[in-house]
């Protein structure tokens, strides 16, 4: 019996390790692609992942209850404290939902209650990884995952892919846009900002030549993936993170970091903007996108400055919001149900059998607010600002210069996903490895305890 009671215990303590957190993220990041390579072979499309993460939602759930009940005396930080809200939050919205069937039995790209498990735990999973080399190695997975999903991308340009696309599946074939692994170019556009980010980081910040070389590569390949996914969400997440590089360079000429470091930095991030400019002038000459976007773009600003078709501004999530903004009304505590966007349509008065209807309310924070309610907005976008605003203290103050450059790119990543969040829909299939980057950029050695400053104070005495 008390061999039995010494093995529970010791099974119990590798399993709120700081290893088996660093491998439960591992998994889930390389399974995602690898399981939808597996579901395209056997002609199924978007099977595996939902199901993934709802595991992962399951046991992170499971391994974060023992963690907290066997440790005790541990430390607490905000990190905890935000899961915890955001983990009640989600069950609120979901028990309080308006079609409740519609919450806990839809399929497709719907979001399950064990998938926001998932994802939260996926966010502190990646708190608890403090070890330097862990974290390198996370960055090295994410690498892998860029070559693995560019390497489908590229394919589709060319005609040439596993299964076709599952959703607009004849506007994007016929386009020959890219979608990656996650059956919408949209979606893949949207991660291509995250993965972007990752490598080009790497190609400006690594120290080893052959690695920067490689970085380099890829980052350009996954770059043209992104243009030729034809999404001018990507734009913005483009866009947010270049403006991210520039503030950071002038961050660092300010506070004095090594003139031969910045020099080399400047030099790299210069040959970047180089190759980028040479692929867009490639997509654009020799595959004939983007300009059809930009006509797009300028017809929806000139009906919408006449207020002919307000609607349709931003490929019509003008319309999306205004019934998301409707039907938010008497739920706003709560929402409307969790992950339930469409039925803000169905519950509308002027709604009719045909008219358009969206799952999705096409900006991740909007989305947050209707399905689950003005509680859990709030608390996701104090995650987001204490995200930014640890990750900048600890790039800023860090004397580790390898750390530092860790938590630079990880804010890049942070940057460019969450500013073209606010075009982009929150898919299972992707929104995993954000809650990743997220948690990566609150490790706790970056962050302060509840109690800090009384402790402080007292080693003060």
């Amino acid at each position: 019996m008390q061999d039995i009671k010494k093995r529970l215990s010791g099974f119990l303590e590798a399993l709120t390790s700081e290893r088996f957190f660093f491998y439960y993220i591992v998994f889930v990041m390389i399974s995602l692609p690898v399981s939808e390579i597996f579901d395209e072979m056997h002609s199924n499309r978007f099977m595996s992942q939902p199901i993934i993460v709802e595991m992962a939602g399951y046991l992170g759930v499971f391994a974060f209850i023992v963690h907290f009940l066997k440790h005790q005396k541990i430390k607490y930080y905000l990190s905890d404290l935000l899961y915890f809200l955001l983990f009640v939050f989600a069950i609120v919205s979901a028990m309080l939902s308006q079609n409740r069937y519609d919450t806990f039995h839809g399929f497709f790209y719907d979001e399950w209650l064990s998938n926001f498990f998932g994802y939260f735990s996926l966010m502190l999973a990646g708190t608890m990884i403090q070890d330097k080399q862990m974290r390198k190695k996370i960055i090295n997975v994410f690498i892998l995952v860029t070559v693995i999903q560019t390497t489908f991308a590229v394919l589709q340009t060319c005609g040439i892919y596993l299964r076709e696309c599952y959703y607009d599946s004849s506007l994007i074939m016929e386009l020959r846009r890219c979608y990656g692994l996650t059956q919408h170019s949209n979606w893949y556009a949207g991660f291509s900002v995250l993965l972007f980010a990752c490598t080009s980081g790497v190609f400006l910040y690594t120290s080893n030549k052959v690695t920067r070389n490689a970085a380099y590569i890829i980052s350009l390949l996954s770059f043209y993936t992104l243009l030729c996914a034809e999404a001018r969400l990507a734009w913005v997440g483009i866009f947010a993170y270049l403006l991210f590089i520039v503030i950071s360079l002038a961050v660092m000429k300010l506070k004095g970091l090594e003139k031969e470091k910045f020099l080399s930095i400047l030099k790299r991030f210069g040959l970047l903007l180089a190759g980028m400019t040479a692929v867009v002038a490639f997509v654009i000459l020799v595959c004939g996108k983007i300009t059809g976007k930009i006509s797009q773009t300028s017809n929806e600003i000139s009906q919408a400055s006449d207020y002919s078709n307000t609607d349709a501004l931003a490929t019509g999530r003008m319309y999306i919001w205004r019934y998301g903004l409707e039907g938010v009304r008497g739920h706003w505590l709560f929402g409307v149900g969790l992950d339930n966007y469409r039925d803000v349509f169905f519950k509308s008065p002027s709604y009719y059998k045909g008219m358009p209807t969206q799952g999705k309310g096409h900006n991740e924070y909007f989305h947050y607010f209707v399905t689950q309610g003005i509680f859990q907005l709030i608390t996701y976008l104090t995650l987001m600002v204490y995200t930014a605003v640890t990750g900048i203290r600890n790039v800023i103050h860090n004397d580790d210069k390898e750390e530092r450059f860790i938590n630079w790119i990880l804010l890049g990543m942070f940057f460019g996903y969450a500013a073209q969040a606010c075009f982009n829909s929150s898919v299972v299939n992707i929104v995993p490895y954000f809650w990743i980057t997220v948690g990566m950029c609150l490790t706790k050695k970056n962050q302060r305890c509840f109690g800090y400053r009384k402790e402080k104070k007292a080693a003060g005495k």
